[in-house]
């Protein structure tokens, strides 16, 4: 969880592990690697002194070491050599007695040194021997030289080499890590200040951040704009909303409160039923105008629900609904589905809302001369139109950009309509993925939705 929690841990975790991985690597890299040189370099010295030995006995005749190769083995003392020599004729010549066995899977080739490890009085030592054909004292045959060495100290030579080869290597890795630590401390010091810059934001003040910031991050903080201006926009809006609920909610309770108190005034019980008739349709109205308010509110925090429809049965649903209103009104009532078997992806309730906001409003601002109300369908392309006409009042050309603005109700407000009606129906369409507009008659209104990939 830290690892998660912590932007500077992961950094420091993805770089320095790997780092040290390849450290480690390096370091068994260069053991490796000493302890071949450090055999390399130790055989050839052990190859040059059993030539060397063997060369001084040819020119002395296994008398004495020649002074060059005396000083070749005082140079080499410290390491502890041993030397030993064979006569041709299996005897001891010089050097020191008791040489180390050779292995019997060794074979020597003559004027080819040959290696091999071996131990020499209880300790493990790496040997050369060399066979060459010489005459010493007469006596001609094959001469053996040995020349051995306690492997103890190119064990200390080959620790020398790798503890140098671990310094280097620790220092470059220490040296690493410091410029990582310090050179993440410096790189996220623009995150810190980003970070210290979105504290400073409350939510009354979300401003968008302007301070230059590094690359990788600038579309966070695109997007972090973006975000507050959304969220200003929506609590700027949601603040014109209540005050504008309020207004609206104001009159229509402070008409009931006032036909409450009338009421309660009567003189007559005829007055007192006239009074509390006039009561309850203001209760009926209020109740009405809260509701769409509620409706509207909660269009914002609700999704749309989509389901394929068929859109002539659905709309013959919801004609079935709406026909004893609008008969019950004295008004003709025209249900025209054109569309044959063409389908929808619709949320039902929240369209069929829509439906009977349009048929609702123009049942309020009609008129007097509207006789009748008319539902229809259509195929056009790719989409479908609903359209729902009245032949009453025309809308003004003037409102027609308007019409659909929260608290908008025209040039003659109906009694009880809040002016949220046509809002909420935009809002649906919208969630839809379709519009609505008034009608080229400007007697109604037109829907737009997009048509379903299948028939429904």
């Amino acid at each position: 969880m830290l690892f998660l929690s912590s932007l500077r841990l992961r950094l420091l975790t993805l770089i320095l592990v790997p780092l040290l991985a390849v450290s480690a690597g390096a370091m068994t890299w260069q053991y490796r690697q000493s302890a071949q040189s450090a055999q390399i370099v130790f055989e050839q010295k052990l190859s040059i002194m059993a030539l060397a030995i063997f060369r001084d006995l040819l020119a002395t005749e296994g008398e004495n070491l020649s002074p060059v190769t005396r000083a070749l083995f005082e140079e080499a003392s410290g390491d502890r050599f041993f030397y030993h020599v064979k006569g041709p004729d299996g005897s001891f010549v010089t050097g020191y007695s008791s040489p180390p066995r050779r292995p019997p899977e060794v074979v020597l080739a003559v004027k080819q040194p040959v290696f091999f490890p071996s131990t020499h009085r209880g300790k493990p030592v790496q040997v050369v021997q060399l066979l060459e054909r010489a005459e010493i004292d007469g006596l001609g045959g094959d001469v053996i030289v040995s020349v051995w060495q306690d492997l103890e100290q190119r064990s200390q030579f080959t620790a020398r080499l790798v503890v140098q080869g671990m310094v280097i290597v620790g220092l470059l890795v220490l040296t690493a890590s410091l410029v990582v630590v310090f050179g993440i401390r410096i790189g996220l010091r623009p995150l810190e200040s980003l970070e210290r810059a979105i504290l400073r934001r409350t939510g009354t003040e979300l401003g968008p951040i302007r301070r230059q910031v590094p690359v990788e991050v600038r579309q966070i903080v695109e997007r972090l704009n973006a975000l507050f201006a959304e969220v200003t926009a929506a609590q700027d809006e949601k603040d014109r909303f209540i005050s504008n609920a309020a207004h609206q909610l104001r009159n229509p309770i402070a008409g009931i409160q006032s036909l409450a108190e009338v009421t309660q005034d009567a003189r007559t019980l005829a007055e007192a039923r006239q009074r509390n008739g006039e009561l309850i349709e203001a209760s009926r109205q209020l109740a009405h105008l809260t509701e769409q308010l509620l409706s509207y509110e909660r269009l914002h925090n609700v999704g749309a629900r989509l389901e394929p429809l068929h859109l002539d049965g659905f709309l013959e649903d919801v004609a079935r609904g709406v026909a004893d209103r609008i008969l019950g009104a004295g008004l003709d009532f025209a249900f025209e589905p054109q569309s044959g078997d063409a389908g929808i992806m619709a949320d039902r309730v929240l369209l069929e809302q829509a439906l009977v906001n349009i048929i609702d409003n123009a049942l309020r601002h009609g008129g007097p001369a509207m006789t009748t109300i008319q539902v229809s369908s259509r195929a056009d392309r790719d989409s479908l139109l609903v359209r729902i006409t009245n032949d009453g009042n025309p809308i003004p050309n003037e409102m027609r950009d308007r019409l659909f603005e929260r608290f908008e109700q025209g040039e003659r407000p109906a009694a009880g309509g809040a002016g949220l009606g046509l809002a909420i129906v935009s809002e649906i369409c919208a969630m839809h993925g379709g519009s609505v507009a008034v009608d080229d008659a400007a007697t109604g209104f037109m829907i737009r939705l997009p048509a379903a990939r299948s028939d429904v």
